[in-house]
């Protein structure tokens, strides 16, 4: 048995279509200009939506070209360093534990410089919301503790980095001389792909973010596009304005109120 017609589906087929055939013509109802608006602002949000996407896309594959070329220029320095392992196996020996260190440091420097900005922002929104002296002396001794901090946890960072860079820097004369530099070279690629691969992460993190929230805006778009439709359709109906296609709309819609 065939559903039966409702009255919302046929309005709003009746706009849908009203749409189409009185666009532009002299017995256009006025509220073809809200369904105009509404496509406008559709289109807007779609256009930025395919555009925040396209940028990901992007970051992606510029991320794809860098691994290839960051594997073929360390394939090179493999090379060298295999060529004087010995001597590199005992400068390397000497740096694993300040390695380790390094590492370590430097993302926890990253974290705290990540949670600075974070409190800055918080701050900054204080001193408009609020006007409490006790909370903003609070939250800028908090600032200037964690800034100390970072200071700090830079400056140790930077002392390590010069540990390793002494202990890789061949002497004159010095055995093995182009696989220490080979090899420094190979620390200084890793170093830089980790830094890059953390920084993509989070910008494929805020473009997450950003895609979310402008797919809600799309939605909501697209929610008000088809309420001028319906809008529309009931102004055609209530006006029974004429026209071969929109006509017959007009009984059928009749029968469904």
């Amino acid at each position: 048995m065939a559903k039966a017609e409702t009255y919302d589906d046929l309005i709003f087929q009746l706009g849908d279509l009203a749409r189409d055939r009185l666009a532009g013509k002299p017995n256009c109802p006025r509220t073809m200009d809200r369904v105009y608006r509404a496509e406008a602002a559709l289109g807007a949000r779609q256009e930025e939506l395919a555009a925040l996407e396209q940028q990901m896309n992007d970051e992606d594959a510029a991320w794809q070209d860098y691994l290839g070329q960051y594997d073929q220029r360390r394939a090179v320095q493999a090379e060298i360093v295999k060529k004087w392992k010995k001597a590199v196996d005992a400068v390397e020996g000497q740096l694993k534990t300040i390695r380790k260190t390094l590492i370590s440091r430097r993302a926890d420097l990253r974290y705290a410089q990540t949670s600075l900005k974070k409190m800055e922002a918080k701050h900054a929104d204080l001193e408009l919301t609020t006007q409490d002296d006790s909370k903003l002396a609070m939250s800028r001794d908090n600032i200037k503790k964690n800034r100390l901090q970072s200071m700090r946890m830079t400056r140790e960072v930077e002392d390590l980095e010069r540990q390793v860079d002494l202990a890789l820097t061949p002497k004159p004369g010095q055995p093995g001389a182009p696989g220490l530099v080979a090899h420094k070279r190979m620390l200084d690629m890793e170093d830089q792909m980790t830094a890059r691969k953390e920084a993509l992460e989070q910008a494929l993190a805020d473009y997450d973010a950003a895609i979310a929230q402008k797919e809600d805006e799309v939605k909501a778009a697209d929610e008000y596009l088809e309420q001028a439709l319906f809008l529309l359709g009931e102004d055609v109906y209530s006006q029974r304005i004429a026209d071969a296609q929109l006509a017959p709309f007009y009984p059928r819609l009749d029968r469904a109120r």
